[in-house]
């Protein structure tokens, strides 16, 4: 018998560090995904796609960072991939559920990296016409023998295709976080949280919107086009106003039908307000925004301000009630909480900047 674990089968309850604050950050990642693969299926959007798409496959390729080192053998977590419980056994009667969104993952990042290929590939092809050494030789595979217009329709055709198939997993991911938490019952505030799951998935498209418009402003500060900035505004937009109602109507709920979850979960209330103050700022800088659009920066700095808040409300303030519900603890962080907690993004945010350079941003939909 195998003498490994993974973290969410341990017969303790799960205590969720930092560091998977910010893995929780990265699932933006499989977000940035989804939007790009419906924006190509719409035929909309198609000038965000590339920085979409690079942005997305940085942040989701390191995506299992955080939880393969939470690993209680971490030398062993390739065993996640190579051996995972994900039927049960008369030896092991459950089922790893991370073990199955690993496998979930692996499959949306190849999806995802063919999606690129794809649609990338008769720009490559343009490029290699035009560079020598080894950055020729680059674009030439990266083509996949793309080197005709012809050639580039029918990728075109398989690329669509290939969207369509990632949009499940990628949903998968999306959602998996906030399913988790909803999982771990000892917790009184996750489990007294009815809205959390949907709550959770649009606060992820938030971050990926407010990413995004970082992304691009520093990008194409001096030539921000309207036609890109104005849907992903409208699209923030919504997302802020979602999640600061829901957030609101959630302590309605805990007020007015269940009292004692609202004192159970007073760790978290005050930050709750903090959240949806800052996501209805951010709603309004959208408006405004959309008339001034060097303003996407204001609008994604706040934006982050408000969903890193949440995000670091439910998972760290959430664990400060005890499993009755009757006792509040201090939060106990290591001394190098904040560089395990930065790591796994400035992973993200290297693998990012490989790639623009590897696939320049600047590709229109036409392949020129």
């Amino acid at each position: 018998m195998l003498d490994y674990y993974y973290p969410n089968e341990a017969a303790e309850p799960l205590l969720w560090h930092p560091v998977l604050f910010a893995y929780t950050l990265l699932v933006s990642g499989a977000d940035l995904l989804i939007l790009s693969a419906l924006a190509y299926l719409s035929g909309s959007l198609r000038k965000a796609i590339p920085l979409m798409t690079m942005l997305g496959i940085g942040f989701f390729s390191v995506l299992l960072a955080g939880p393969l080192a939470d690993l209680r053998s971490p030398q062993r977590s390739h065993l996640i991939f190579t051996n995972p419980q994900l039927f049960p056994t008369t030896t092991n009667p459950g089922t790893s559920l991370i073990a199955f969104q690993s496998i979930v993952w692996l499959v949306a990042l190849i999806l995802s990296i063919t999606f690129a290929l794809l649609t990338f590939s008769y720009y490559s092809h343009q490029a290699s016409l035009t560079v020598t050494g080894l950055r020729r030789s680059i674009y030439r595979v990266f083509s996949l023998g793309v080197t005709t217009r012809v050639r580039y329709e029918r990728a075109e055709k398989a690329a669509k295709g290939v969207a369509v198939l990632m949009l499940p997993f990628l949903t998968l991911w999306g959602i998996y976080p906030a399913s988790l938490f909803v999982a771990q019952t000892w917790n009184p505030v996750w489990r007294g949280w009815t809205l959390l799951p949907v709550t959770y998935f649009a606060d992820a498209f938030v971050v990926a919107t407010a990413l995004f418009m970082l992304a691009y402003f520093f990008w194409r500060y001096r030539s921000l086009e309207t036609d890109v900035v104005i849907p992903i505004l409208k699209i923030h937009a919504a997302g802020s106003l979602s999640v600061a109602a829901l957030t609101a109507l959630q302590m309605a709920v805990w007020w007015f039908w269940s009292p004692s979850t609202a004192e159970t979960a007073a760790p978290v209330i005050p930050l709750m307000y903090v959240v949806i103050g800052l996501l209805l700022l951010s709603f309004f800088l959208s408006l405004l925004a959309m008339r001034h659009m060097t303003m996407i920066l204001a609008v994604s700095l706040v934006a982050m301000a408000g969903t890193f808040t949440n995000k670091w409300n439910l998972i760290v303030n959430a664990q400060l009630v005890s499993k009755t519900g009757l006792a509040f603890f201090e939060a106990e962080l290591g001394g190098l909480w904040l560089l395990e907690t930065a790591a796994p993004i400035a992973l993200g945010v290297a693998v990012f900047i490989l790639l623009s350079i590897l696939f320049p941003l600047e590709v229109r939909e036409s392949g020129n």
